[in-house]
């Protein structure tokens, strides 16, 4: 990507990434973490023409079985 001076890097979060909740403290610490390199990834490849997102998916995701 940096070669051709274009792409794109998504990453994908939870609510747990801007919020912490009872119980669930390894989840939001990773998330938070996440988030947090996102943004730093975001600032040092932007002027290379590298898009970085971090979405937010919010709600649940049915699993099969």
């Amino acid at each position: 990507m940096v070669e051709r001076r274009k792409g794109t890097i998504l990453f994908t979060g939870s609510d747990a990434s801007v919020r912490g909740s009872a119980g669930f403290s390894e989840l939001t610490c990773g998330k938070f973490a996440l988030r947090g390199l996102s943004q730093c990834l975001a600032r040092e490849f932007q002027p290379q023409g590298i898009h970085v997102a971090h979405i937010i998916i919010d709600g649940n995701i049915g699993t099969s079985g």
